[in-house]
Parts: structure tokens; sequence; C-alpha cells
């Protein structure tokens, strides 16, 4: 016989699952829990923003007219009709009456009726500065499979792959508007995900901040475009819209620019928008343009020289640290953009290595607000000690030593010019050659080969230190003859730059296991130098032309996804 089941349990109150009252604002805008906390929730405490409370808040739902809206949207309607031609049954025969688009704040995928204001707001900023177009230079976005090379797709779907079609098809609309809400915390991401490694400018928290504002700068709008513009180079999903972003970015710039003229000071954020621009055109645009846009992010530093400099004494508690941090992370990626530049063609460099700017800080200290106090270049470049600094700092000197180089080349050019005595070339050529030898160990003990192969500036930094080993070879090379006494030197070069030579070709055969987007934008400078150094000096061994195929297979490799390559042809020496 079946036991009855006694219905009578004693049910408790369950617990409250959260403490009464409304979420923040700041919890709501991130679609997290807000534990309700007084008078500063937990999220917006550990976060450092003020936790705002709205009550009460608006009714839930659509908005007023959004349903008939849709309904107009995929005609369905008392007022509208689709028509079919009784003579064809295929999709063609369909019509359909005009409607006004909606704008959506995400990227959808609609009918070919779309404009562009279905992915874009409307609302443009107070930057923009008319709508003529750009004289020459188009973005080249081609991401066409190359062997050997991973094209990412950003992890792309069918859906996603329809998007990017219709997005090709848009984009020639887009003039600078307010983009989507997602499509800028998109942009944002990618920009720090894939490009701030290479270009650690901005404090993250710092540049959300000021985002968020409505009262922002015009430089700082200016800078968030070039943000979004380098982003989308480095993105399958949203390639297709960066030259429209490109275009906007540098009208408002050069608008700028003819305001801030007769000013006293320039804001830091207008430098790095042209800096940003800068990278960009040498990967998209072309090498000549993106070259004059790094000039005029040079000479703003300039005439803004005090702002950047550092005294011997500084008192980390009475000045603005991440506001001072920021600026010599200005300087010090221009200082190194003009200099790697520069030895590819040859030019006389902008900075020189004599300033009083200290170096960047470890990344860690920066972004968290740690103030820390940091040494001079000189300090960085004589030090003996394996001390693991940050690759920001590691691309710093690597960028300084191969300016000697180039420095060294140039002083040589002028006494063979008027025949001064070779002593002061083979002093310079020592002491340059101790400094590389001496920094590359330090180097290679702080990141052994199996790590530089894995981090795409390491790569990018393993590189240019052997680069620079060619470098110095080619120099000796010029002034060395076959009677000359100095052959025995000649001998020991010959031999650093065949092992360089070798390790050189291994880090380039790792550059097709990164992820394509992820490389360094400059990374077809050391890859032509070697390549114009396999060329020339094809009596140093046969395995050299299997060399010079492998480095010209990269450079091919990364013509889909960076336009500098054939852009530094013109400069071969």
């Amino acid at each position: 016989m079946p036991q009855s089941v006694d219905l009578n349990v004693k049910s408790s109150t369950p617990p409250a699952r959260q403490n009464p009252g409304a979420a923040c604002e700041e919890c709501r805008r991130r679609k997290v829990r807000c534990d309700r906390q007084q008078p500063s929730c937990g999220l917006c405490l550990s976060s450092g923003v003020q936790c705002q409370v709205t009550t009460p808040r608006p009714p839930r739902g659509p908005k007023r007219g959004y349903l008939k809206a849709l309904q107009a949207r995929i005609g369905i309607g008392s007022s509208d009709t689709i028509t079919i031609s009784p003579e064809d049954t295929t999709i063609d025969g369909l019509t359909f009456n005009d409607h006004t688009p909606l704008t959506w704040d995400f990227p959808i995928t609609t009918d070919d009726g779309t404009t562009l204001h279905d992915l874009c707001q409307v609302t443009a900023p107070g930057t923009a500065s008319g709508g003529s177009s750009l004289d020459g230079g188009s973005v080249h976005a081609s991401t066409s499979p190359i062997q050997g090379f991973e094209t990412p797709t950003d992890g792309m779907g069918f859906s996603d792959a329809v998007l990017s079609r219709k997005m090709s098809e848009l984009s020639d609309g887009l003039d600078g508007s307010n983009i989507s809400t997602l499509m800028q915390a998109e942009l944002n991401q990618l920009y720090f995900d894939r490009v701030h490694s290479f270009a650690p400018v901005l404090h993250q928290r710092r540049y959300f901040s000021w985002a968020r504002s409505i009262a922002k700068t015009e430089a700082q709008t200016c800078l968030r475009y070039a943000m979004w513009t380098l982003a989308a180079s480095v993105s399958a999903h949203y390639q297709n819209i960066g030259d429209s972003l490109y275009r906007y970015t540098r009208r408002a710039l050069e608008s700028l620019d003819s305001k801030c003229m007769g000013l006293a000071m320039t804001e830091m954020e207008q430098v790095q928008a042209w800096l940003l621009l800068a990278i960009h055109e040498f990967m998209c645009v072309d090498f000549s343009r993106g070259w004059v846009s790094a000039g005029r992010a040079f000479r703003l530093i300039q005439l803004n020289w005090l702002q950047y400099s550092d005294g011997p004494d500084v008192n980390l508690g009475q000045t603005d640290w991440v506001d001072a941090e920021q600026k010599r992370r200005t300087f010090w990626l221009a200082y190194c953009l003009d200099r790697f530049v520069s030895v590819r063609n040859n030019s006389p460099m902008t900075f020189s290595e004599q300033n009083t700017i200290r170096l960047p800080a470890p990344e860690l200290d920066f972004q968290n607000e740690q103030p820390t106090l940091t040494g001079f270049l000189p300090e960085a470049i004589s030090a003996r000690d394996a001390i693991v600094t940050s690759t920001f700092t590691e691309s710093i000197v690597v960028a300084t030593v191969i300016g000697r180089a180039l420095s060294h080349r140039q002083q040589s050019m002028m006494d063979n010019m008027y025949l001064n005595e070779s002593r002061d070339f083979w002093e310079r050529q020592e002491w340059i050659n101790a400094t590389l030898v001496q920094r590359m160990e330090v180097f290679s003990l702080n990141y052994p080969m199996a790590v530089q192969e894995a981090d795409p500036m390491l790569l990018f930094i393993g590189m240019m230190w052997r680069t620079t080993v060619l470098y110095m070879y080619q120099l000796v090379k010029a002034v060395i003859h076959p009677t000359d006494e100095k052959r025995s030197v000649l001998a020991d070069y010959t031999r650093q730059s065949t092992m360089a030579a070798k390790e050189i070709v291994s880090l380039t055969n790792k550059l097709s296991q990164l992820n394509s987007f992820k490389v360094h934008p400059l990374t077809p400078i050391p890859l032509s130098l070697c390549a114009e150094f396999f060329g020339s000096y094809r009596e140093l061994g046969d395995t050299y032309s299997k060399q010079l195929q492998d480095i010209t297979e990269a450079m091919h490799g990364l013509m889909s996804f960076s336009n500098l390559g054939p852009g530094l042809g013109a400069y071969a020496r």
C-alpha cells in the first residue's frame, strides 16, 4: 500500500538576495549586479567613480511608436502593401514601399535600402571641419589570405561576413558621425588589445573617464577618432570603415591645427592623435604622408618642450604623476618612431638622446597609478645588470643604439668628403659596437629566444638588435680596403653578422605563427634592411640566397596587412 506523503512541510522565508533599493547607474551601465551599499557600492568604490542612484526610473518596455515603426520596417501594416508580379515568382518580383530607416545602437544586417545611419548615430561632434575629401592615399584593406600567414577573422561567422560586406558597401557614407555605442566599445577594446602594446601612451581609466564626459575638448575628440581609425585597421571586422574614419580624423586634426596657431601651448591629446594617425598612414595609406604627419607631432613636442622635460628632482606627491607619465610616453613613442624610420631612409633625426626626460615607468605601475621614479636614458644604456625592463624601455634603448649607428654613418660620410683622418671613425665604431654587444647580451638574458618568438613586440625588438649588427658590418665593409691592416676586424664583424642573419631569419619564420594584426606595424623596416643586406653581400655564403627568399616572402605576406613595406622601396640605399 503506498505510503502517504506529508504535504505539511514547514517552509522558511528565503533570505533576501540583495540589499533593498535601486541599482546605481554605473552597475546598470556595466550590466553587473549592484550590492546597493551606501553611500557607494563596491564596484564604484573600487573603480573610483561617483556612485549615483536615479529614482524614479522611466517605465520599462519599448518607446512609444517603436512597434509601429518596426512593423513598417518589415512591411506589416494596414497602409503598406507587398506587390507580387503575376509573371515573376522570384524574389525580384517583390516590391516593398520605402520607409524611414530606424537608428540602431548596434551593427545589424539589413535590407539593401539601408543607409549608413542604421550603423551610426547622426550627431556630429564639434570637431567636424568640413566635407572635403583628402587628396591622394587610400586605405588598402585587403584581407585575402597569404600562404604561410594567419589571416585572423576576429571570430567572424557567416552573419559577420555578411555584415562586413554590407559595411563595405555603406562605408563611403561615413562622415565622422558619432558611431554607435557598441561599435565604440568594440573599437576601444581592439585598440587596447592590439595597438596599446606598441604605442603604450594612454592611461586606460583616465581615457574612459574623459571619454564618457560630454564636455570633451577638440583634441580629445580627435584622439578618440585616431584610436578608432588605427583600431579599425587591425580588425577584419572594421577594416571597411577605416578609410572613412581616417578621412574624418585627418580633417578634424587639420582644423584643430589651424585653430591652435598662435597659442602658447598644445594639448597632449593633439600630439598623441597625430602620432597614432601617422602609424595608421604608414600601415594603410602612404609612407610619405605618414612621415609628414609624424613630423607634425615632432614639431608640436618641440614647441612645448618644457611640458615634456623632467628636472633632476621630482616630488611625486606634488604633481599629477599620471599626466606627466603620459607626456613622457608620448615623447618616447615619437622618439622611437623618429629613429626607426630615419635609419630606414637615412635621414637626420629630429630628437637627440641628450634630453632630460625620464624613461617610462613599468606598465603595471602606470595603469595602477603607482608613482614610480625612473632613471634617464644614459643610465639604462650603460647598466650591466640583467634587470628586466619593460618592452617599451627596451624599444627606446634599441632605437638609441641604432640611432647612434646612423649618426656614425652620416659623420663618416662627412669625414670622407673633407678627407679627415679615419681615427675618429674607429673610435666611434668600437664604442657603438661595445654598447651593442653588451645590450644584446642583457636583452637575451632577460628575454630568451623562445620568449622573443612568442611576443610581437619582443620579436620586433630582437629583429632590430640584429639588424643593427648588420648595419655596423656594412659601415666597416665600406671603409676597409682589401689591403687594409684592419682586415682582421672585418672578419670579426663578418662572424657577428652571419650569426645575426641566421637569427633574423629564425625570427622572421615565427611571424607566420602570430596573429598578423598584432605584428608590430614597423616590422617591415628591419625586414627591408635585412633584405637589402642579403642582396648586397651574397659573398658571405650561398645560404644567404635562401635567407633572402624567406625575408622576401615574409614581406610579401605582411603586404596584406601593412602598406609600409612597398613604401620603403623608394629608400633602398
